[in-house]
């Protein structure tokens, strides 16, 4: 049931590699959750499903590199990306790209799964996100 490589199980519906390690709640200008969530949107739209498969629910494997020592609260890393694909919260920000949204909704009945890892490095911060749908039946 927690396998997401189980094709028989999950469909991978996005995959996409970021330059960036971010978490939520940061106000300074440039680095708002809205900006923040139109970068994930804008980095996601070429790789976008058109259309949409067919799935029952959405999970989440997120793997963050971080460098330096400063704190990092991984916990607070899905936030801003699982409401990037979030109509509702694409919606409210006035995106400039709706078609990267996938569920109604961030709450449990459309987002069941969130597989966070993380870890320091020496090279680049590096965030990679991989989404996918599990299959009717």
């Amino acid at each position: 049931m927690w396998n997401l490589d189980d094709k028989g199980q999950y469909i991978q519906v996005l995959r996409l590699d970021l330059p960036w390690a971010h978490t939520y709640a940061d106000m300074r200008p440039g680095f708002t959750d809205r900006e923040r969530r139109e970068h994930i949107r804008e980095a996601a739209v070429a790789h976008a499903p058109q259309p949409l498969p067919q799935v029952m629910w959405w999970a989440f494997r997120i793997t963050v590199e971080k460098t330096r020592r400063a704190a990092f609260d991984i916990e607070n890393v899905p936030k801003p990306i699982i409401d990037s694909f979030c109509r509702r919260q694409i919606q409210r920000d006035n995106s400039a790209f709706p078609s990267v949204a996938l569920y109604l909704d961030d709450t449990v009945d459309f987002v069941r799964m969130v597989l966070l890892f993380g870890e320091r490095c020496s090279t680049a911060d590096h965030t990679s996100i991989e989404i996918f749908g599990r299959k009717p039946g």
